[in-house]
């Protein structure tokens, strides 16, 4: 039914793949998808695991609806401690694979050891086996997934590495399906370290609910609301670009690394959707396929970037031009490269030139030419592509006084969505236990101006509004980490905001033949986001945001004069969640929410 109760064991030390039940235990707290991978990696991992030994884990799970009838739910999660920031990291990707993975039988991929060669493994229907992966060096992420193909047949789903994963980038991103990223990068290197190039999967046993005629009646009101909802048509349309408008307008899209507002090209939903004839791509079976690729006049197909791309190097790096931000993003996509860690890294650096921090590199604001070679060279880690490929982090301590304007919190690259434009925005950054990126939480609504009724709330939603800010933040955090372990998307569920908790409660009762409710489901999500909490906090994790960005206000634009209030914020944050004023979940929490204490774990004794 539901839960397959199956783990596979992947040791690349040995070369062998064994199968483990879950602990009954760990699949009732937390399901499966990111709540599964958490749960596993609190209970079962030692904290002191060096990121990058062989014996740090990389855990790869679909989520509990996947398999099954329903649609968009054959994305997955992958969860490992990340050597670009030494701390929890965790990748999303839609698609198929994580369907795929489900149908053969397993609940979670568990993956430790290091091979002597690279390696890819191939799941067929519950049977695992490794092989050489030497005839796919060199190979980026779509030449890969289609040598695999034809391999082993299109009935496959394939996530592989690209060439930045061969050469161990610390943002390597792994890709599914030759389309669709798992993002925000930093567990492809954990994967390229363990030297596994692709997971190919097969899985043709379709996941039967406990309740097939409650389950399909739980879908009926999430369809009938998408076939006529405004937002609903307008992601179909635009996918996240369509928030590009409504952020630029609150003052979100920042010029020269955040320095202003000053664009050269000016950047809107219509002219990325203008640029060339565009094909659905989205997920199987889904009712608002939110994912499109242009179709060039010679049949090229090419990615439409995601708003984070546009932003960051439409904005960030100043690309005067929709063909070179779109180019600039299908080669990252091609070289398994997380879009936004490499738009700010080339950000940054262009700014340290500026500063003349350093004159070694010839990169400056808007030179096209020179933005689409520093990504070559990162995928090859060659010539500039050696400081870039660091990561802003690591470059930071490299020229002397940029950290003040380094986008990054707790390692990872920040979001190129300006936190100084929406308060509730800049606390999920200052605060995401995976650093600076927002999507644990996706908390889009302050951009909406007209809330789903389910979020509704006394207090107005306007970006530069405070109050309130932390309970919405709060009811995001932990309806996407439900949307997680439930497996549906969180694209469809938190982007375009198209399923209540209520039927997203609904449909988990009618998988699991028992009754969750929306109170359930949220102490669910509470219960994943205060593991995360702990994961992170054993891992040094601090709450904050860059001087640039805690402290320097715009002079222009819609934000002028704005920042965000993080002082009010984290403290309104920490009391919501009943935890300390240090940001640690109390004694009592933990017990409510069935966790043991970080000390009570056995290699704590």
């Amino acid at each position: 039914m539901a839960f397959t109760g199956r783990a596979l064991r992947i040791n690349l030390d040995t070369a062998t793949t064994t199968t483990f039940e879950i602990p009954a235990l760990i699949r009732e707290l937390y399901l499966g998808g990111r709540g599964l991978t958490s749960g596993l990696f609190y209970h079962l991992v030692p904290p002191d695991t060096p990121a990058r030994s062989p014996d740090n884990p990389l855990l790869i799970a679909p989520g509990l609806l996947a398999g099954t009838p329903a649609y968009a739910t054959g994305g997955f999660v992958v969860t490992t401690r990340s050597p670009l920031t030494g701390r929890l990291a965790h990748s999303w990707a839609v698609g198929d694979w994580g369907g795929a993975l489900k149908r053969a039988g397993y609940d979670v991929l568990w993956i430790v050891g290091q091979a002597t060669a690279w390696l890819y493994l191939v799941i067929d229907n519950g049977q695992a086996e490794l092989y050489p992966a030497n005839h796919l060096n060199g190979l980026d992420t779509i030449a890969s997934t289609e040598h695999l193909l034809a391999e082993h047949g299109a009935d496959f789903r394939v996530l592989t590495l690209g060439v930045a994963g061969e050469k161990v980038l610390p943002y390597a991103s792994m890709v599914a399906e030759g389309r669709y990223m798992a993002e925000p990068g930093g567990t492809g290197a954990v994967m390229a370290h363990k030297k596994l190039k692709a997971i190919v999967v097969r899985g043709t046993r379709m996941v039967k609910p406990a309740q097939p005629a409650p389950f399909q009646k739980a879908l009926k009101p999430i369809t009938e609301r998408i076939s006529t909802d405004r937002l609903a048509h307008d992601i179909r349309t635009y996918g996240s670009s369509y928030y590009l408008d409504q952020v630029g307008a609150a003052g979100g899209l920042t010029g020269h690394n955040g320095q202003d507002t000053e664009m050269p090209l000016p950047l809107s939903r219509d002219i990325f959707a203008a640029f060339a004839p565009l094909v659905d791509h989205g997920c199987p079976r889904c009712p608002l396929p939110c994912y499109h690729d242009y179709i060039l006049e010679d049949g090229t197909s090419l990615v439409r970037p995601e708003v984070e791309a546009l932003a960051g190097f439409g904005a960030r790096c100043g690309l005067k031009s929709v063909e070179a931000i779109i180019e600039a993003n299908q080669r990252c996509l091609r070289y398994g490269l997380d879009p936004t860690a490499t738009a700010n890294a080339i950000a940054f650096l262009m700014e340290c030139r500026q500063k003349e921090m350093t004159r070694q590199y010839d990169l400056t604001w808007g030179d096209e030419a020179a933005v689409l070679a520093a990504i070559d060279a990162i995928a090859t880690k060659e010539g500039i592509g050696g400081v870039l490929s660091l990561g802003v982090a690591e470059m930071s301590e490299i020229f002397y006084g940029s950290q003040q304007f380094a986008p990054t919190v707790n390692g990872l690259a920040m979001t190129p969505l300006d936190p100084r434009s929406a308060q509730g925005w800049a606390l999920h950054l200052a605060s995401s236990t995976i650093g600076g990126d927002a999507r644990a939480a996706m908390p889009w609504y302050e951009w909406l101006e007209i809330l789903p009724q389910w979020l509704q709330s006394p207090q107005s939603h306007a970006p530069a509004t405070v109050e309130g800010k932390a309970d919405h933040l709060i009811w995001h955090e932990r309806f996407v980490a439900g949307l997680d372990a439930a497996g549906m998307c969180r694209r469809l569920g938190s982007l375009a905001y198209q399923v209540t908790p209520k039927e997203l409660a609904g449909l988990l009762s009618a998988d699991l033949g028992q009754v969750i409710t929306p109170a359930e489901l949220a102490k669910l999500g509470e219960r994943i986001v205060t593991v995360e909490r702990l994961l992170a906090q054993q891992w040094y994790h601090t709450d904050g945001l860059p001087a640039r960005w805690a402290s320097q206000a715009l002079e222009s634009g819609s934000a002028a004069g704005q920042l965000p209030d993080l002082a009010a914020l984290i403290q309104r944050y920490y009391a919501r969640h009943v935890w300390d004023a240090d940001g640690t979940p109390t004694a009592a929490r933990l017990a409510e929410l069935s966790i043991p204490d970080p000390a009570s774990r056995p290699w704590a004794k």
